[in-house]
């Protein structure tokens, strides 16, 4: 991870951040540049849009590196650098809201912004209710702290029994049954699920004690890691699945859906998206060829219930 944009990504900071703080930087201010618009794609934008010259984007700024609140208390991480990629060709400035995560999807189908980047996982559940603009993969982890004190290894069985905490709202709630599901299947005791309503909450529980193991985000948990002078340990798992995550519209924003595709596709072809992870050492998880409901168009293999996996 680039050290000009290093965050201490440890539970008091993440619990820190002020939730209805939004970040409105230079770099949003020059992002209209006329000179790159897409006339195109900025016609599929709604009138709204287009006579305000702002699209709203809520995020929930607490996963580094994908959103989080730098040191000038701006947001800032690798979806940020997407949008501001992609604001001059749509012609319009992309202003990011910080909000809690489960408010983002109700706040783009309630209307109260235009979308929401936050690496939202893409499935088929969430596809009922909202539309997804599919832009990079995603991994998933277990995380729990360096002394590692109950050897949970990629063995999903080694959490039979557990602590186990996830985000409420995320797709890490699935995860957890799933990982229940296998250790009763094997006859093994189910885990021990705790609900946070943050990231910031959950982490404070697992330094403390209060949980063995959380699951997270792989590049998340790695950036925890090495913001963190090596407090935490990142286990992958053979019942996380690699996913895509896209920035979310609402069910009936079909224009705008195609105008930020378009705006994706313009930046994977002059190279800015490749640059923009290669800066974030994110390489891994770029997705070459973006997409709507990609879950549903170009479906990915997922894990089941298989024991010790082999492993």
């Amino acid at each position: 991870m680039r050290s000009t944009r290093a965050v201490t990504a440890t539970a008091a900071i993440l619990s820190a951040i002020a939730l209805s703080m939004s970040a409105c930087g230079a770099d949003e201010k020059d992002s209209a540049d006329s000179g790159q618009v897409i006339s195109e794609l900025k016609d599929l934008l709604p009138q709204k849009v287009r006579d305000s010259g702002v699209l709203t984007i809520a995020t929930d700024p607490q996963y580094p590196p994908c959103d989080f609140t730098n040191e000038s208390g701006e947001i800032d991480g690798f979806n940020h650098d997407i949008l501001m990629a992609m604001a001059p060709r749509l012609g319009v400035e992309i202003k990011q809201t910080a909000i809690a995560f489960d408010g983002l999807l109700p706040g783009v189908q309630s209307g109260r912004f235009d979308g929401a980047m936050e690496c939202i996982t893409d499935n088929l559940e969430r596809q009922e209710t909202v539309t997804f603009v599919d832009y990079a993969y995603a991994t998933k982890s277990v995380i729990t702290t360096a002394d590692n004190k109950h050897d949970i290894a990629e063995n999903p069985l080694t959490t039979c029994g557990l602590k186990a905490g996830v985000q409420t709202g995320t797709e890490f709630v699935e995860d957890a049954d799933l990982f229940t599901k296998n250790c009763v299947a094997a006859g093994e005791a189910p885990l021990e699920i705790t609900n946070f309503p943050t990231a910031g909450d959950q982490n404070t529980a697992l330094q403390s004690g209060r949980i063995d193991f959380a699951f997270t985000n792989t590049a998340t948990g790695v950036w925890q890691a090495k913001s963190s002078d090596g407090d935490f340990e990142v286990i992958p798992s053979p019942l996380l699945s690699r996913t895509y995550v896209g920035i979310v519209v609402d069910k009936d924003a079909d224009d705008t859906a195609q105008a930020l595709l378009g705006a994706l596709e313009a930046i994977i072809e002059d190279g800015t998206y490749d640059k923009i992870m290669a800066e974030w050492d994110l390489q891994d998880i770029a997705l070459d060829e973006p997409g709507i409901n990609l879950a549903t168009q170009r479906p990915l293999e997922l894990p089941t219930t298989c024991g010790s996996c082999d492993s």
